[in-house]
């Protein structure tokens, strides 16, 4: 009986990274410390493109991407990966990188400017990227080079 009582003037509910707190019919709303959502802990305004093209965040934490910045599908980016933009290119653009298809992009990378990374390429762990990468390489360091190429 107690519980009943209880529970009806108290009721919890988790929605949308917020915890929802019923009390006396009175909505009160808490940011949850239990869920993480990629919008509260990242810096990346679109989103739904990164959803369609299945991008793939393992730890997702803040990691930084630009608006303009062109993700192809399948990529895995791990956390504290800041995808951004360089210098202003001849035409006085916005330089932001462009990566394609199957990428994987280890933690505390940076990739700066208009650089292309290529299809099935690998970005070692806190590389800092500011020329291309081939396609199927596999780069590393500070500034990334190239230190193989997959089979």
């Amino acid at each position: 009986m107690l519980k009943k009582i209880v529970s009806k003037l108290f009721a919890f509910q988790r929605q949308n990274a917020q915890i929802i707190v019923k009390f006396f019919g009175i909505k009160m709303k808490f940011k949850s410390f239990l869920i993480n959502q990629l919008e509260d802990v990242c810096c990346i305004q679109n989103m739904e493109q990164l959803k369609i093209n299945n991008v793939y965040f393992p730890h997702p934490i803040g990691i930084v991407i630009h608006p303009k910045a062109i993700i192809g599908k399948n990529c895995t980016i791990f956390q504290n990966v800041t995808i951004g933009q360089g210098k202003y290119n001849s035409e006085r653009k916005t330089a932001v990188p462009l990566i394609e298809d199957y990428v994987t992009i280890y933690p505390n990378s940076v990739i700066a400017g208009g650089v292309k990374i290529g299809k099935n390429s690998i970005i070692g762990a806190g590389s800092v990227v500011l020329k291309d990468i081939p396609e199927n390489a596999v780069a590393a360091g500070n500034p990334a080079k190239i230190i193989r190429y997959k089979n």
